[in-house]
């Protein structure tokens, strides 16, 4: 067995004996179908779209960000808790290249960060589906499709992001706030009302590109996923150069 194997299996081992994975599972589950369920519901109703519609079917559809704050939490306990628990030092007595063990861990959180939100996706879709053919409705809007793929790409990325901040700050309460802080506060309420045409080209705002349908407001899907790549890649960079060099003991 080589040392990437091992690497991986404890890893994967590590991410499934904690409480955060099968919370968020449960969390991500009671919302994704409980917000397409409350969309239906108000369907038709104090102006909003018709229930079967284009715009209110997208409306249900948007699942992508939930999965993607909850993979961003998860990233962060990743790597954070690594240090505030100590474990990381077995983990690099065990195997002393640093920058093998965080490739490893940022590569685990990110396939985990896809196939997790695909399964979010995929059960929101299957509500959606149930739902408008309880009403006899059976076709979907046009870009369901790339809604999945976008969402998939961005829990991918938010998990990634995650991973580097909880490696960067080392203290996970304080890397959760901050990030929900800036996700909420700078980006969507602050920039968004001072700089608008800035605000899209910020993580929060390119993952909208990626989970919400096409608008005005929102970059393409193909510069959306390649700046929200960028963001990942470069604080992933910044991590693992800190990772490498600062010291654990």
């Amino acid at each position: 067995m080589t040392a990437t194997v091992r690497l991986v299996r404890a890893e994967v081992r590590k991410l499934f004996t904690t409480r955060a994975v099968p919370v968020s599972v449960v969390i991500a589950t009671l919302l994704a179908v409980g917000s397409v369920l409350i969309d239906a519901a108000v369907a038709g109703k104090s102006g909003a779209p018709a229930l079967g519609s284009a715009a209110e079917t997208y409306q249900m559809l948007k699942l992508g960000g939930l999965s993607a704050v909850i993979m961003l939490i998860i990233g962060i306990l990743a790597a954070g808790g690594e240090f505030r628990h100590r474990t990381i030092v077995p983990a690099l007595l065990a195997t002393p290249h640093r920058a093998q063990v965080f490739t490893v861990k940022v590569a685990v959180i990110a396939v985990f960060g896809a196939v997790f939100s695909a399964i979010v996706f995929g059960l929101g879709l299957g509500t959606v589906v149930a739902t408008l053919a309880a009403h006899g409705i059976h076709h979907l809007p046009t870009q369901t499709g790339r809604l999945y793929l976008g969402s998939v790409i961005a829990g991918a990325c938010f998990g990634m992001i995650g991973v580097a901040l909880g490696a960067l700050t080392r203290n996970t309460v304080g890397a959760i706030v901050a990030a929900i802080a800036w996700a909420i506060f700078v980006e969507q309420i602050i920039l968004q009302a001072v700089v608008p045409s800035l605000e899209k080209w910020l993580p929060v705002g390119a993952s909208l590109g990626l989970t919400n349908p096409p608008s005005s407001g929102v970059l393409p899907p193909a510069a959306a996923g390649l700046v929200l790549t960028g963001y990942a890649a470069a604080l992933l960079l910044l991590a693992s150069r800190t990772t490498i060099r600062r010291d654990v003991s």
